[in-house]
């Protein structure tokens, strides 16, 4: 799975592209080791989402005017939305840009880069998601056109239903 969602990264309009790993080291970075990214390992992965964020928020380039956050599990993201949200974002020139479906708030997120100090310190598994309720006055939304910024893979059934969608 890693591999579908850094590629469909890799097609948007994204300028560098960092992948934290943690868990299965090995086996994530093999996956994406011809792909032109930055892969970080995360040390402290057994302390939490927060650790990952944070790490990878400090890995980006220093000249990033902006950065989005995207989740391992969520591989119908396509380069198409990303663009979407990244044209929006810039149109917009606003503090974070989240994606809805039907009123449900998904991923991938757009911080400006000024906002990188919110979620260099992270730790835990405080993950974006309490970053956002803070900064609740200063998230915009965009419509979705599809399900994909929703849609994640967390068990065996929503597997076989991701493979489904693919035929």
């Amino acid at each position: 799975m890693i591999r579908i969602v850094t590629e469909n990264v890799l097609l948007s309009n994204i300028d560098e592209l960092v992948v934290v790993t943690g868990y299965q080291q090995k086996k994530v970075t093999a996956a994406i080791d011809d792909l032109p990214v930055r892969v970080v390992f995360n040390q402290g992965y057994k302390d939490g989402q927060g650790t990952s964020l944070s790490l990878g928020i400090r890995t980006i380039s220093s000249c990033a005017n902006a950065f989005m956050i995207f989740m391992v599990d969520q591989p119908m993201i396509s380069a198409s939305l990303i663009n979407m949200i990244i044209g929006e974002f810039q149109n917009r020139d606003c503090a974070v840009l989240r994606p809805v479906y039907n009123g449900t708030p998904g991923h991938p997120v757009i911080f400006n880069k000024s906002l990188d100090e919110e979620l260099k310190n992270l730790d835990g598994d405080e993950g974006a998601r309490q970053v956002l309720k803070r900064l609740a006055d200063r998230v915009e939304y965009i419509e979705a056109p599809d399900e994909a910024v929703i849609f994640d893979i967390d068990t065996p059934k929503d597997f076989n239903e991701f493979i489904a969608k693919l035929d």
